[in-house]
């Protein structure tokens, strides 16, 4: 069976995010936004294998947590996970 997954990763809230603090001085320099808590995350789109869908969600979390991430500093959110045709 395949599954298609998106997950998304992103700085731990207590971790500071230079990359998002400088988009929101440009929001608010620009004038587009004054109050923009803009935080940086990366998005994968994964297809994943597995006999059964039990087996490819502990594969897919294996690979979240070793793989996509570094634990200390971000965390991920599995935002679909879904058996593909």
């Amino acid at each position: 069976m395949k599954f298609r997954a998106k997950v998304i990763v992103k700085l731990k809230n207590t971790v500071k995010d230079s990359r998002g603090e400088a988009v929101s001085a440009v929001l608010k320099r620009m004038g587009l936004e004054n109050n923009a808590n803009t935080r940086i995350g990366k998005f994968f789109e994964l297809e994943i294998t597995g006999c059964d869908r039990e087996e490819a969600d502990k594969k897919l979390e294996n690979i979240c947590s070793e793989v996509l991430i570094n634990p200390v500093v971000e965390m991920y959110e599995i935002l679909s996970f879904e058996e593909t045709v």
